[in-house]
């Protein structure tokens, strides 16, 4: 018999509540699901077999890439969908078949649709992939790397022939409680990167150190997120890393009304090449919490679209609430001379 085409591969723990949404979303999109449990107590394991899911069980090491790879064994599909139990999938099947049959790379994109606690945004994840040509890497924020160790070539998915929406953690408690797990995995990723001295791959460290200071943010470790981003911006000058920890700073400077702070930031973005669009954004915020509405109008006038320099395209609501906003407060504030 040949392998599928198309398996749905997940690890969980405990998702009896979100899974079987997630199942049903993906019938008739991959040929097989394979789940692979790392110690539910609430009958998830079960309730995926229900679902004719291949179920598969093992320990919980500390190790995201670990228990992708291993909840992959035994799967002989010719690609793998990555999916988690608070993904939901869209998909025109046919058109997904042919993608995969003609395509000519290891890896894909697929569009996420990110129900996230800041605002809901979209951005492209690697996704699918060939899984004899490449595995995961990482302890936690895993990616997908050839045996070498290189990132892989991926072209994109049309979001009209697949996309996934993010539902996130359900409560405030939970958010907290994966964030704080998450740093926790990261800094460990840290110090062993930091115990091989000069023989570290220094752009690993780079991107462990955003992945940390990101996870402090998201834990609400604030000052600790700071400290990480401004570590990795003294080491790093010059890198994506380096832009994209300005651009979580400059958010954090906004978020606690450091707006002068916030405004210097920018600036260093806009040197450094981040979209116009995108800093007009993060500065008409903070010039208005300053108090000149009229200039955070103009500031948002030619803004269309916010990307930010991780190319997360936010909700176009949330633009279109702030301006009006803005709009509000020019109308209490009069117009300078």
């Amino acid at each position: 018999m040949a392998p599928a085409l198309l398996a749905a591969v997940l690890i969980v723990k405990d998702e009896a509540a979100m899974l079987p949404a997630c199942l049903e979303s993906l019938a008739g999109v991959v040929d097989e699901i394979h789940v692979h449990d790392t110690g539910s107590a609430d009958g998830t394991p079960e309730l995926a077999a229900r679902y004719g899911a291949t179920v598969t069980r093992g320990a919980w090491r500390d190790d995201f890439s670990a228990a992708r790879n291993e909840a992959r064994r035994g799967c002989t599909a010719t690609w793998i969908l990555a999916a988690d139990a608070d993904h939901r999938v869209t998909a025109e099947p046919g058109a997904l078949r042919r993608l995969l049959t003609a395509a000519t790379t290891d890896a894909l994109l697929v569009e996420v649709d990110d129900a996230h606690h800041t605002g809901p945004y979209r951005q492209r994840e690697t996704r699918l992939y060939r899984p004899d040509s490449v595995s995961w890497a990482g302890r936690v924020h895993e990616r997908l790397v050839r045996p070498d160790g290189s990132v892989p070539d991926r072209e994109a998915v049309p979001a009209s022939t697949l996309r996934l929406s993010h539902l996130g953690h359900a409560t405030y408690a939970d958010r907290l409680r994966r964030a704080q797990r998450n740093l926790d995995l990261a800094q460990r990723d840290l110090d062993a990167l930091t115990a091989r001295g000069p023989a570290a791959d220094r752009e690993q460290i780079a991107r462990t150190l955003l992945d940390l200071g990101r996870d402090c943010a998201a834990a609400e470790q604030r000052q600790q997120a700071v400290d990480t981003f401004e570590l990795l911006r003294e080491l790093f000058p010059g890198t994506p890393e380096w832009l994209q920890a300005t651009d979580a700073l400059a958010r954090l400077m906004l978020a606690a009304c450091y707006d002068k702070v916030c405004l210097v930031l920018v600036e260093q973005l806009r040197q450094a090449g981040a979209a116009p669009a995108y800093c007009d954004w993060l500065a008409a915020q903070a010039i208005a919490q300053l108090g000149d509405p009229h200039q955070a109008a103009a500031l948002l006038a030619g803004v269309a679209e916010v990307v930010d320099t991780a190319g997360r395209r936010r909700d176009p609501a949330a633009l279109r609430e702030l301006k009006a906003l803005v709009e509000r407060l020019c109308t209490l504030a009069p117009a300078g001379p």
